[in-house]
């Protein structure tokens, strides 16, 4: 019998047997069981359960679903009522071409992380945009728009980072990743974007910085990071001075970049605000009520020092 305790990871076979008695969420990924997604939604809807009873039921799990398996488990999901789901990658990109509808704003960057129940399938949102622009303005006091906006890495993250940046304005996008043919594949389907905004885009592999922009916001969404022994995903002589660096990691809280960062003269934050605040968008979508993402925050701190 299934426990559906917030505190499991589940699986496929899980959710075909699964008869939760109130308004099922979840968060999807391979791996997911690192998440602290559902501590940080289910203290969200406590507190938004005192003002709205409609809500108490609602619970936030887990599960681990393979990327072979996303395409059969999306329907089922649907079938067994989940009111919103949440994806990680590489779920994020599998899934867009497979949902019901696609949000115009996340049509861009070819990608959704959030997906809210409809009577035919799931609506595709993509909340890591709005979750970076409010994380670098909370952490580090600075805005994207008129910033020199230096972007690490080519992938799903990286993509909805630089259409992000485009969108708010940036005084010049540029981006840096070993990939070469994946790098290309980006610019190809940014410029048109930087083209209609005025804004200079242009590519670089790590080894072939010369310079870059001073004061730059520079905006780490590699997994270069992770690992204590992990190199900075640019040369550390490479680091523009006094750079605003946002890293899209948050465990660990310091990486390697942001260390290096702060010591030739910059600030540095990690990724737990974005964290936070793309998930108080997704759970805003899907409950229609403005997410208290203070108490998100706190709930993230917490899980992260039980860890």
């Amino acid at each position: 019998m299934l426990s559906y305790s917030a505190d499991e990871t589940y699986t496929l076979e899980d959710l075909r047997r699964w008869n939760f008695p109130g308004t099922s969420l979840a968060v999807l990924g391979q791996p997911v069981r690192h998440s602290i997604s559902p501590q940080m939604h289910n203290a969200a809807i406590a507190q938004l359960a005192t003002s709205q009873p409609e809500l108490a039921q609602w619970r936030y799990f887990r599960f681990e679903i393979q990327p072979e398996q996303l395409l059969e488990a999306l329907p089922i999901f649907h079938s067994k009522g989940f009111a919103g789901l949440n994806l990680t990658v590489p779920h994020k990109e599998i899934a867009f071409p497979a949902v019901a509808s696609i949000d115009p704003a996340a049509q861009p960057i070819g990608a959704v992380n959030t997906l809210k129940r409809q009577e035919t399938g799931y609506a595709g949102y993509n909340t890591d945009g709005y979750g970076l622009a409010q994380g670098i303005k909370i952490q580090l006091d600075r805005e994207i728009a008129g910033s020199d906006f230096i972007l690490l890495g080519a992938g799903g993250a990286a993509r909805a980072a630089a259409i992000q940046a485009l969108q708010s304005g940036c005084a010049s996008l540029t981006i840096v990743n070993r990939n070469q043919d994946r790098l290309q594949q980006l610019i190809s389907e940014l410029a048109p974007i930087a083209s209609a905004a005025n804004i200079p885009l242009q590519a670089l592999a790590p080894n072939a910085i010369d310079s870059l922009p001073q004061n730059a916001l520079l905006v780490n969404a590699t997994s270069l990071g992770l690992k204590p022994e992990d190199p900075t995903p640019i040369p550390e002589s490479k680091i523009p001075q006094n750079a605003t660096c946002f890293d899209m990691i948050y465990n660990p809280p310091t990486t390697a970049l942001m260390k290096a960062v702060v010591a030739s003269g910059g600030q540095a934050g990690n990724g737990l605000a974005m964290l936070v605040h793309q998930g108080a968008k997704s759970l805003s979508i899907w409950t229609g009520a403005e997410a208290p993402a203070d108490i998100m925050q706190a709930a993230a701190n917490q899980a992260l020092q039980s860890h």
